[in-house]
């Protein structure tokens, strides 16, 4: 099924507060692409690396807290970065990265019959 038929993926609301610093940038194509190295707990990895298993080849909606609409992109694959800052609360740093991000209206489209 090609992509534009899949349905958008939401980004987990327990998740949100770890894109809070997000950064959007524009690559030499043309195109938007975002990412954030952040520390994370065992538990955090594990519903990072689900969801990634869930979502691969799909879009997700962001909704990111200093913007009105939504984005829409595909997630990469985590990256595992090293050790934590703080060790003691958390088990590893990990890039969590989009590419291909798009304005979307933050609502779904209506299924066609």
């Amino acid at each position: 099924m090609p992509l534009s038929q899949n349905p958008i993926v939401e980004w987990p609301t327990e998740l949100q507060p770890l894109l809070k610093d997000l950064q959007i940038a524009t690559g030499a194509n043309g195109k938007r692409y975002g990412r954030i190295d952040i520390d994370v707990a065992s538990e955090t990895l594990f519903l990072l690396n689900d969801f990634e298993a869930r979502v691969r080849h799909r879009q997700v909606r962001l909704r990111l807290a200093d913007r009105a609409d939504c984005l829409v992109g595909e997630m990469n694959g985590l990256i595992g970065l090293g050790a934590a800052a703080d060790p003691t609360q958390h088990i590893g740093k990990v890039r969590i990265s989009f590419h291909d991000i798009q304005d979307n209206d933050c609502v779904d489209p209506a299924p066609q019959a």
